[in-house]
């Protein structure tokens, strides 16, 4: 692995971002200092003052002029911090729901053995969610997809739909995250796809807070989203059991 000049992985947080004006810099000034070394925002066609923001920060700005969805922002964040060199790659959304502060304990777990990624999990421990204003609709089917989507896969995570992670560069490159959804179902598909490549999944705790000015998916996005997942659990579990096919391997 490349390593940064001062003999450290080099770290990159990027951040898929919509009309994120509210939250952006109450969610960059919770990073802890000197834990990253480049910040990416792409913003996804926002109609507020996202983008003057991140540069007034400093981020490193991407824009899209046209909404290509949540999946579209993350594949070019992918594109722009591997480009930049990056041996880790920590998503943490610009809407201040996730603990920017445990960056450094996410990292310390993805560094400590073979992971594609570290998962921050509202449901460590379950009912943790709850506490933070988890709806409950929300909470009952996310647990009723969890057992779902862990007895497909052959895993025992507690969630898999938090937008709190840090991946390996070395797994994202090649991932081929390019043949993926541009809408929220790329966050479930790299999962497919690290199960699928032979590497391990980890998780640490982490909370999510509700509040008016925070970014969700809607009712029907989340009905979408949900039946994607189920899909492609199932085809992931037809390659395990031998009935599917699996992806080619670079040569």
């Amino acid at each position: 692995m490349e390593q940064h000049s001062q003999g450290r992985p080099r770290i990159v947080v990027i951040m898929p971002a919509r009309n994120s004006a509210a939250t952006l810099e109450a969610t960059v000034a919770k990073i802890p200092a000197g834990c990253v070394d480049q910040i990416v925002l792409v913003d996804n066609a926002s109609r507020d003052q996202t983008v003057a923001i991140a540069e007034r920060l400093g981020l490193t700005v991407v824009r899209h002029p046209v909404d290509r969805g949540f999946g579209g922002s993350i594949k070019t964040n992918f594109r722009t911090a591997l480009a930049a060199g990056a041996d880790y790659i920590v998503e943490l959304h610009p809407d201040d729901q996730y603990p920017a502060e445990d960056i450094p304990a996410l990292l310390a777990r993805i560094q400590s053995g073979r992971y594609a990624m570290v998962i921050g999990s509202r449901f460590m421990p379950p009912r943790r969610a709850l506490e933070y204003g988890m709806p409950w609709w929300k909470y009952v089917a996310n647990r009723f997809l969890t057992l779902m989507n862990n007895l497909m896969l052959g895993l025992r995570l507690s969630e898999f739909h938090s937008g709190f992670r840090v991946y390996d560069a070395r797994w994202v490159r090649d991932s081929r995250f390019e043949e993926f959804s541009d809408d929220f179902k790329l966050g479930f598909q790299l999962i497919g796809r690290a199960v699928e490549d032979g590497w391990a999944i980890a998780e640490i705790p982490a909370y999510c807070r509700y509040f008016p000015e925070m970014s969700s998916n809607p009712f029907r996005g989340s009905v979408v989203y949900g039946w994607g997942t189920l899909t492609e659990s199932f085809r992931v579990l037809m390659t395990r059991i031998g009935l599917g096919t699996a992806r080619k391997r670079p040569t």
